[in-house]
């Protein structure tokens, strides 16, 4: 008898979710998108759990049919049941037949095929409009809703209108996650090496698999969520592997590190299966666009992933990049790298960007070996100022930068409040070449140094 593979690749859940910068819409359109995988259990005959369902999170969607008849009927029903709930989002599907009792790699290989050519095709939205329609000014969709707020109008489109009414009870703003620097950070985390697992475990295993994933995820969410206070971080994709959230800055760092560690404690709890991830953090105003933001923690997420990768290809070993964003807009990472991140004065090119830092990992930059040394420069004596003037010479001119560096070397010899050797060793930990007198060193093939990191960290945090 016939099997059936059927996928499902929901579109545009980040825009859907980014394309404002209103906290409760943010909030909301995460909540309708977290409901679409109970919207594939009503129309199917599966629930939550069953060995059928391979995947079903983070918009991702694969479950074996016996009956023709009745993937037929959700292939013909579960794109109008989605794209009404959430104007704005789209879905592809694809089927392949299979002849065993669970897929093979082949099978899979070729569903993502279909998939990807399904998700190349152009959609028709749902709320096209003319000419003589009145369009809500942020969105430029027709005009569905108008709602007074004291002195204030909102005018809803039907994707806004839903958001709201999906997050009615919801009074935050995104300044409450502001910290004294008017700072917050949006994080994006994502599992390492389920492409060469999943294939290997069964049908059974698979499902179960998944269910086990997104369980250890959201415990270590929560685990790592205890050092921030509840109405400072907000949760927006919490599903299977991937976790994107939005935080007070001063807490950004050290919840990474944490989630980063209970996931792959609870994974191999949960899982039997040890895995990895890694993180991208982006520091913003509230002001700054949200999308960008989300785009920027995801290039930073796939840089320290390639970076992780050449280390074990077979299973990326936990780390994370971050950039405080200073420009308008974000149009790519390697684009950040060759404005912001690169210096070229008259002898040599340095590299700004340190990263990764990594949870556990010989001869590479420790997270928690950071953390110290920002903590070590920002006490009282420190010459963090000084040492901003030399990113500055450091720009202009080798020898101007040496010469600098030597006097401020000099200074914190005789400066008892901040003792040097300490610092000596921080540096040493993060890097063995790297020391007070040794600030740029050969990494990843070019000459990079840390303090610029150093430098964002303290620009965007407060002290605990």
């Amino acid at each position: 008898m016939s099997r059936y593979l059927y996928g499902a690749s929901v579109q545009g859940i980040q825009e859907f979710i980014f394309k404002t910068n209103q906290l409760q819409e943010i909030v909301g359109a995460s909540k309708i998108v977290k409901s679409l995988e109970v919207e594939f259990e009503n129309i199917s005959s599966y629930q939550k759990g069953d060995k059928n369902i391979l995947v079903n999170a983070a918009g991702n969607i694969k479950a074996i049919f016996d009956d023709k008849k009745e993937f037929e009927d959700v292939v013909k029903e579960f794109p109008k049941k989605i794209m009404q709930k959430a104007y704005g989002i789209t879905i592809s599907q694809a089927v392949v037949e299979i002849n065993g009792d669970q897929p093979t790699k082949d099978e899979l290989n070729l569903l993502e095929q279909r998939l990807k050519i399904q998700r190349n095709k152009p959609s028709i939205p749902l709320d096209p409009h003319i000419n003589i329609m009145e369009l809500a000014p942020k969105t430029a969709r027709p005009l569905v809703k108008i709602e007074k707020k004291g002195d204030d109008e909102i005018r809803m489109d039907m994707s806004t209108k839903q958001k709201y009414k999906a997050n009615a009870d919801n009074k935050g703003q995104l300044a409450d996650l502001l910290n004294g620097k008017k700072k917050l950070a949006v994080i994006h985390a994502d599992g390492n090496g389920l492409g060469q697992l999943i294939p290997k475990l069964s049908n059974t295993n698979i499902s179960e698999f998944s269910v086990n994933l997104d369980k250890a995820t959201r415990d270590a969410y929560e685990e790592a969520k205890k050092i921030v206070q509840d109405n400072k971080i907000r949760k927006i994709i919490l599903d299977g592997d991937d976790m994107t959230v939005i935080c007070n800055a001063n807490y950004a760092l050290e919840f990474t590190k944490i989630f980063l560690k209970k996931f792959e404690e609870l994974t191999e709890k949960y899982t039997n299966h040890k895995l990895t991830a890694c993180a991208g953090i982006a520091y913003c105003n509230e002001k700054y666009p949200f999308h960008y933001a989300v785009s920027l923690a995801e290039a930073l997420c796939s840089a320290t992933k390639k970076h992780a990768k050449a280390i074990n290809k077979d299973l990326a070993p936990s780390s994370l990049m971050f950039h405080n964003i200073q420009s308008s807009n974000f149009q790519s990472w390697d684009k950040f790298l060759e404005d912001e991140l690169t210096i070229q004065n008259d002898q040599e090119t340095i590299r700004c960007d340190f990263g990764p830092y990594y949870l556990s990992q010989n001869e590479q930059p420790l997270i928690v070996d950071f953390e110290n040394t920002v903590k070590a420069y920002r006490q009282e004596g420190s010459p963090i100022s000084r040492l901003r003037e030399w990113m500055g010479e450091l720009s202009k001119s080798k020898q101007y930068s040496e010469n600098l560096l030597d006097r401020i070397n000099e200074m914190i010899k005789t400066n008892n409040k901040w003792k040097c050797e300490i610092m000596d060793n921080n540096l040493k930990k993060i890097n063995p070449k790297l020391c007070n007198q040794e600030l740029v060193i050969d990494k990843d093939g070019y000459r990079k140094t840390p303090i610029y990191d150093v430098l964002q960290i303290l620009s965007v945090t407060e002290a605990n």
